[in-house]
């Protein structure tokens, strides 16, 4: 990992667009608004890219393997979305939160069917899953199509009582994703890490191959430890400004600007921040061994999205209930959407019940025969661009 006089560069420039913007956002037009919701992107996308590198490094000092090392890393890629996710839950927009979140998952998913295809077009012929991949992350799928299609039952049948309950001039029962589910959530995803990183210890294997040791120093020796924590301190410290200047970004200008609503904005940013965030496991195709770190990735990274990033945002929802902030319930996140006078629109039921079918079909085709073959990458492509346009046509409506 390199931090170049251009990256010094970049990051003070980037400082210093920060400081103007929380100095001088109130003053800003929706064009302005709109150009640091793309400044704050990048950012983020710039610095989380420095944190994976520094996260990839810290793990290969540990000894763990370069899939274990990879999840882990990925953990810092997503470090955008929770940002995001935490402080538009802080200013009130528990609904953008948690669809950008879930939109973010999509597009991981777009990928990994994208992913797919290339693969098996460059090694012609399907491509094998790893052991690995296998053991690590089809246990944490299968816990999480329980949970979200849980989630996804428990909010259908609420919704469908709701609309009884409107058509009857009854009480409103509107579906919330109660926050002990949350918790439930991030949890499980912590037993997962500490699964990953046991399983890791017990895989180990202690290599002697001199292209190893010779790769591994070459990748180690210039980094010393302050080096190392400086630049995540950096990175992560940026992620951070960047998520308080895209929320605020997005919560001025759905002030100024009310043709557009929330679920508009948490597709086109949700978009724009996986995509470039993964468009590197796209790009690894051509290295050896870069399609199963490439598949590692994009899994682990939905995963993370869906259970750990989901449950943490959750929470912070708890947190603005808890000092008084507008726009968060105490009873959770509502699956619904209700505006006064109009029908019920359940836009996020609706993601969390496709998040479920295609995690259903992801794990099947992974577990069939161990391998994933050009058909299975078609029709996972396929399916999330089906989701996407439901989703565009109901929002746009």
């Amino acid at each position: 990992m390199k931090f170049t006089n251009r990256d010094r560069v970049i990051f003070i420039v980037f400082g210093v667009l920060i400081v103007v913007f929380l100095l001088f956002r109130e003053m800003f037009d929706p064009f302005l608004l709109v150009l640091f919701m793309l400044i704050g992107l990048a950012i983020a996308i710039l610095a989380s890219e420095k944190a994976v590198g520094g996260m990839e490094i810290l793990g290969k000092k540990l000894g763990l393997t370069p899939y274990v090392s990879g999840v882990l890393s990925s953990l810092a890629s997503n470090t955008p979305e929770l940002a995001i996710g935490a402080f538009a839950i802080l200013s009130g927009k528990a609904e953008f939160a948690i669809a950008f979140i879930i939109i973010a998952t999509g597009f991981n998913i777009l990928m990994l069917g994208v992913l797919v295809i290339i693969g098996n077009f460059k090694r012609k012929g399907a491509i094998v899953i790893p052991e690995e991949v296998i053991a690590i992350e089809v246990p944490i799928v299968r816990v999480a199509i329980v949970i979200v299609g849980s989630i996804f039952v428990y909010g259908i049948v609420l919704f469908a009582l709701e609309i009884y309950a409107i058509a009857s001039g009854g009480e409103e029962t509107v579906p919330f994703l109660p926050y002990e589910a949350n918790v439930i959530m991030v949890v499980v995803y912590l037993f997962y890490l500490y699964f990953i990183l046991r399983h890791n210890l017990k895989k180990k294997v202690q290599t002697t191959s001199e292209h190893q040791v010779e790769e591994e120093s070459h990748v180690t020796e210039p980094i010393n430890r302050r080096f190392l924590i400086t630049v995540l301190v950096l990175a992560f410290a940026m992620i951070f400004f960047a998520g308080e200047m895209i929320s605020s970004s997005v919560e001025l200008f759905l002030a100024l600007d009310p043709l557009f609503n929330e679920f508009q904005l948490a597709f086109f940013i949700g978009a724009a921040a996986s995509i470039p965030e993964h468009a590197i496991a796209l790009l690894a195709v051509k290295h050896e061994g870069g399609i199963e770190l490439g598949l590692g990735n994009l899994i682990a990274g939905s995963m993370q999205n869906l259970l750990l990033m989901t449950g943490l945002v959750s929470l912070f929802s708890l947190v603005g209930v808890l000092i008084g902030i507008e726009g968060n319930n105490i009873r959770g996140i509502p699956l619904i959407h209700i505006i006064e006078g109009e029908i019920p629109m359940p836009f996020l039921l609706v993601q969390f019940g496709f998040a479920w079918l295609l995690l259903f079909l992801i794990k099947s085709s992974m577990t069939d025969d161990g391998h994933l073959d050009v058909y299975e990458g078609f029709t996972i492509t396929v399916a999330q661009i089906f989701v996407f346009i439901i989703f565009l046509r109901g929002i746009l409506a």
